[in-house]
């Protein structure tokens, strides 16, 4: 059995206005938080990085300054999520074990919640975790509101998400070339394998606004 992690952090923050994966928080880049409780976890074996192509150098220095001794591999990211996870899937050749797939940008990410992912998807064989929806949600056409959506059996998704590596592998492969898809529970989804869900934590943030930098500074 082996237990391997992906983390995807080949995005280009348009939005954020610029690669919000290196910013740095005390000093040290996001995404380094974000590989550290898997580099210290116990039941973790490799950790595979996907970075932009023009940024590998610099995440392998990143690499060895942190001594992140389980980073086997560092790869080109590609045009969207799923190419990026795509790219990864293909360098794990072992067939029998977990993957996980993290965002580079989810830095709080904690070790029970690694454990309990790992002992829950060797049960449930697809697995991720979620937190329920709070607010109230609308939908809306030309900035008109059609309807009020119930929140009732709704959940904001988290990463990591855990996988049987065979399940996850085969569902990439098969996966539409012409879909996008946002996480990779999805591509599961879409190949009608039972995906299950079970609570997280509020405070596994992921960076999507510059304002996130701050709070998710001051928690660290």
């Amino acid at each position: 059995m082996h237990n391997c992690v992906i983390i995807v952090a080949a995005g280009k923050g348009s939005r954020f206005g610029g690669k919000k994966q290196f910013f740095l928080l005390h000093g040290i880049p996001v995404l380094i938080y974000s590989i550290l409780p898997f580099q210290k976890n116990k039941q973790i074996d490799s950790i595979l990085l996907v970075v932009p192509k023009n940024k590998i150098a610099a995440v392998k220095k990143l690499v060895q300054k942190y001594k992140l001794n389980k980073v086997k591999k560092i790869i080109p990211g590609g045009k969207r999520r799923q190419d990026s996870v795509l790219n990864g899937l293909t360098h794990i050749k072992v067939q029998k074990g977990i993957i996980l797939v993290h965002d580079g940008v989810r830095p709080l990410v904690s070790q029970s919640l690694i454990n309990k992912g790992i002992r829950l998807c060797k049960k449930y064989k697809a697995f991720i975790f979620g937190v329920p929806i709070t607010d109230t949600i609308k939908e809306i056409s030309n900035n008109r509101i059609k309807c009020t959506i119930s929140r009732k059996n709704l959940f904001l998704v988290q990463t990591p998400q855990f996988f049987e590596t065979r399940l996850i592998k085969n569902a990439a492969e098969k996966a539409s070339k012409s879909t996008e898809y946002t996480d990779e529970a999805a591509l599961l989804e879409a190949d009608d394998i039972p995906v299950y869900l079970f609570q997280g934590q509020y405070n596994n943030m992921k960076i999507t606004q510059r304002e996130d930098l701050r709070i998710i500074g001051k928690i660290i």
